[in-house]
């Protein structure tokens, strides 16, 4: 697998958007991509405070392999901790009882709800579920060169 660490640190991370340009040193800026990657990649998770996106990537780095991501690498991870954090927001909200409207209708004011619960152990099935596991697969499908590109 893959040693690397994602060390960002958590007071100044958003003062500036590139480095040099005064929030920032050059070496906090590389320190802090995967952060910054992440708050593009996945707006969704604004209100997740650095610390705790921090950690997130921190446990998804063993499993994307930079040799094989090369150039992608920070996406790859960003989009596969997304999914993470999104599959575990749907494994709570199962947990707590909430399900999603299956379907509505008015005139008999019945709702169906999905009490199924997804099969979220299922290997490349369970990336897509999110829209980050799509992503990740798009990448990670696009990154194998075959006979013909050799």
């Amino acid at each position: 697998m893959n040693d690397r660490r994602v060390t960002i640190p958590l007071s100044g991370a958003r003062e500036s958007a590139e480095p040099g340009s005064g929030g920032l040193s050059e070496s906090l800026w590389e320190e802090c991509r995967a952060l910054n990657v992440f708050r593009i990649l996945a707006a969704e998770f604004s209100e997740l405070p650095d610390a705790e996106v921090c950690i997130w990537l921190d446990m998804t780095v063993p499993l994307v392999s930079e040799r094989f991501f090369r150039a992608m690498y920070e996406q790859a991870l960003v989009l596969l901790c997304a999914h993470r954090l999104k599959m575990a927001q749907k494994a709570q909200a199962l947990a707590d009882g909430e399900y999603e409207i299956a379907s509505i209708s008015e005139d008999g004011a019945s709702e169906t709800y999905q009490h199924e619960r997804p099969n979220i152990d299922a290997g490349e099935g369970s990336l897509r579920l999110t829209k980050y596991g799509q992503m990740y697969l798009e990448i990670r499908d696009k990154m194998v060169v075959g006979p013909v590109g050799l």
